[in-house]
């Protein structure tokens, strides 16, 4: 399943018992579960609920990157890829809502307890 982040720009990443990507056009990717980020070269995990907010700084490379792919498959798991060759990848959680992405006029995906996909389309302008 296409997510719709292609081209949007990564705004600001925040972390707070979870790690909230805030994206151009009002969007949001928000992981509440373990999670593995790379660079070309470099392979990283991350807990946003037990890792110390220090820990997550080499996030800081994807601030003012664009994405180029974004999807999610059919057992739960999350994939944003970045124009700089950088990538998240979040799992399914089997007891928790792992991962959600969110946009304008109520768009949301979420990957339910176990890795079923929630989604809701963003609704029709009001005319």
């Amino acid at each position: 399943m296409n997510l719709g982040l292609e081209g949007k720009k990564l705004l600001t990443v925040t972390v707070e018992y979870s790690a909230v990507l805030h994206f151009s056009d009002d969007y949001t990717a928000r992981i509440e579960s373990p999670f593995s980020f790379s660079v070309p070269g470099k392979q990283y995990s991350f807990s946003p609920e037990s890792d110390p907010q220090e820990s997550f700084q080499s996030m800081d490379v994807l601030v003012s990157q664009l994405v180029v792919k974004s999807d999610a498959d059919d057992s739960g798991t999350l994939r944003i890829a970045f124009g700089n060759g950088a990538a998240i990848q979040a799992e399914k959680d089997d007891e928790y809502e792992a991962w959600t992405v969110s946009g304008p006029d109520g768009f949301l995906v979420v990957s339910m307890p176990g890795g079923e996909l929630a989604t809701w389309d963003a609704k029709p302008e009001a005319r």
